[in-house]
């Protein structure tokens, strides 16, 4: 019962008592209205807390579903840009040792006895650009181990994350030995 209809039926209470020909309205009387609309009242409170309560939920319901939407959006961030790297990795890698084996080729015209400087570096870029195509693997073996249930296929999933980030590492560092050894190899023809 709201306030507005408790002071309408007090009113008409008050005026039946007063056709009754009463001039006042004793304290018990109105005590008794007065338990009747607190009663009401609180039951009009709880079906708002109720309400409230609800509301509350379905806030909380839509926060969530919210953070796992961007939880997920960021997840397929990181695969795509790990990938990305990756991919960028192999074509650093197999770029370099096209680059060498297309210099080696013209080498081999002008002078055969200069081509056994390049292969230690070429040896280098092919490695890496393999090591590369490796991790690119484990990253999808990665996935479809985590796609599943079960305690062994999380650690072998784990595991297997690692070695691709190390076996991604490890090819970026080859890149940077072998164009090192490269620079070396240039610089020995040139003597």
């Amino acid at each position: 019962m709201s306030a507005k209809e408790f002071a309408k039926q007090l009113k008409v209470e008050i005026e039946n008592f007063a056709a009754q020909g009463q001039d006042s309205v004793s304290i018990e009387t109105l005590t008794s209205g007065l338990d009747k609309f607190i009663n009401s009242a609180s039951e009009e409170s709880e079906s708002i807390l109720i309400e409230r309560l609800k509301a509350y939920l379905q806030s909380e319901v839509e926060k969530e579903k919210y953070n796992h939407s961007a939880d997920l959006e960021m997840f397929k961030s990181v695969i795509q840009t790990g990938q990305n790297a990756l991919r960028a990795i192999v074509l650093l890698n197999g770029g370099a040792a096209v680059a060498l084996l297309a210099f080696i080729g013209k080498l081999a015209d002008v002078s055969r006895l200069n081509i056994p400087l390049f292969a230690a570096p070429l040896t280098i870029f092919v490695v890496g650009a393999f090591l590369s195509t490796i991790s690119s693997g484990l990253t999808y073996l990665t996935q479809l181990l985590y796609s599943e249930e079960g305690k062994w296929r999380t650690r072998a999933g784990v595991s297997l994350q690692i070695a691709s980030v190390l076996l991604g590492l490890t090819s970026l560092c080859l890149f940077g030995y072998g164009t090192y050894r490269a620079y070396g190899a240039f610089i020995a023809l040139g003597t």
